[in-house]
């Protein structure tokens, strides 16, 4: 959304990225999907991650870890799911991330 927002090329924007230190395989899979607006790529669908980011969460607290990351983190995915993303790919908190900056879900 940085990019986006600042007016960049996100197709130059992610061939950057993905020749540095910022790169991971998640950002090779799902940074294409969220700069074309695409969430409907093979991957796994928000309500499939909601489900285990459930058990994540539980077993924190049943240890009395504090997550305060995957906290914040789970909240877009939550978001995610009450702005009907349920069958989409987890790159759809992307769209998430548009609303918050004022703009259309897709691009």
């Amino acid at each position: 959304m940085l990019a986006e927002q600042a007016g960049l090329d996100l197709a130059t924007v992610l061939t950057a990225v993905a020749d540095g230190a910022g790169s991971s395989d998640m950002f090779e899979v799902r940074g294409p999907a969220m700069a074309a607006g695409d969430y409907s790529g093979p991957g796994v669908t928000t309500t499939v991650f909601d489900k285990d980011l459930q058990i994540i969460a539980g077993f924190a607290r049943e240890t009395g870890t504090p997550t305060p990351l995957f906290t914040m983190a789970t909240s877009f995915y939550t978001a995610a799911l009450a702005q009907g993303h349920a069958d989409d790919d987890t790159a759809c908190v992307h769209a998430v991330l548009r609303s918050m900056a004022g703009r259309s879900p897709g691009c």
